[in-house]
């Protein structure tokens, strides 16, 4: 699974097996009228980006390891509140954007295409 939302605490990449090293989504809608984009590489979560449609305040348990940097669509930093290891709240105001990064890194947030692991089909495809 690649986003969670339980207790509404959003996870992204709660559940996702060692096997994908390589990960990204876009646009997975979420509990709370949360858009979600995400990117994981080498079995570490890259960058993740979460826009509000509702305007309500975003509990994410981002899954970053060390410090991060959380901002607004134009690089601008956003307030945020640390409320365990690894979680975060952001008051997001409807239409508001947040990205959360490691610090100091600044990566192209878009969608990628990642390769199949292995030989494995695809995706609903006969042989």
């Amino acid at each position: 699974m690649a986003v969670q939302s339980h207790n509404g605490v959003l996870r992204v990449f709660p559940s996702v097996s060692r096997r994908w090293p390589d990960l990204s989504v876009h646009s997975l809608r979420t509990q709370g009228a949360f858009l979600v984009d995400a990117d994981r590489s080498a079995g570490r979560t890259r960058w993740i980006r979460v826009h509000s449609e509702a305007g309500a305040p975003l509990v994410l348990h981002h899954g970053i390891p060390g410090p991060i940097d959380v901002r607004d669509t134009r690089g601008r930093p956003l307030r945020y509140r640390r409320t365990g290891p690894g979680r975060i709240e952001i008051p997001l105001a409807r239409d508001a954007t947040a990205l959360i990064t490691p610090r100091g890194h600044r990566p192209d947030p878009a969608p990628r295409d990642v390769p199949a692991v292995g030989d494995a089909k695809l995706w609903g495809l006969p042989d």
